[in-house]
């Protein structure tokens, strides 16, 4: 039995491609997130580790499979959080998250990602980001994404801005590093009419099934 008949996230993909990159989006399974578990802080940001890296890669105690687990039991239009891995050439490469609470009112969407360092600087991090914003704007209905970084993340700052995300709020980024410190940071939002979609963006949805947007109450 495929389980995306009785669990309608499961059957959840976005495939996107620009400037000879092609990636896809689908709701994690199991084996994915077995897979993210052995990510390692050198995998996703390089040897010289920055000050704003994910403390959960540090936390020994820290469950990946309780975390993603949570969010299914969870998820209802009231809330939810649709956790996808990033694949390419069938291979997982990255993990993006997408929050809401009370979509159908707000509109708005919550969204985080990241892809290995080896992978990062040929555009491929900007083309996940892209997909996010055609799922979220053009198949989902939102009228706004929104997402926060520390200040020293410079990436996501710039590819933030190529998208058309402005800043809205100074904040304080908590849980970084080995020491779980914190540091300044910033949260963004991207409004549907600001959005810079290349022209010649492919993207194609599949598996927007009636029974997912009940459950995700768009």
């Amino acid at each position: 039995m495929d389980l995306a008949r009785i669990w309608p996230p499961f059957g959840l993909e976005i495939t996107a491609a620009h400037t000879g990159e092609e990636i896809s989006l689908r709701v994690m399974r199991d084996e994915d997130i077995a897979v993210l578990n052995d990510a390692t802080p050198t995998d996703i940001f390089g040897s010289d580790i920055p000050e704003h890296a994910f403390g959960w890669l540090f936390d020994e105690t820290n469950s990946p499979a309780l975390f993603r687990w949570e969010h299914r039991v969870q998820m209802s239009p009231a809330h939810w959080s649709l956790d996808f891995v990033v694949v390419q050439h069938n291979k997982v490469i990255g993990s993006v998250d997408m929050r809401a609470n009370d979509f159908g009112t707000t509109k708005s969407i919550e969204t985080g990602s990241w892809i290995y360092h080896r992978l990062q600087g040929r555009g491929i991090g900007t083309l996940v980001r892209h997909a996010i914003a055609e799922l979220g704007f053009n198949h989902f209905g939102a009228e706004r994404l929104t997402t926060a970084w520390a200040c020293s993340n410079k990436a996501s700052a710039a590819v933030s801005a190529k998208l058309g995300y402005t800043t809205t709020a100074d904040i304080t980024v908590e849980s970084l590093g080995p020491d779980n410190h914190t540091a300044p940071g910033v949260r963004a939002e991207l409004s549907r009419s600001n959005y810079h979609r290349p022209a010649d963006l492919q993207c194609e949805v599949r598996g927007l099934t009636p029974k997912l947007k009940s459950l995700l109450g768009i």
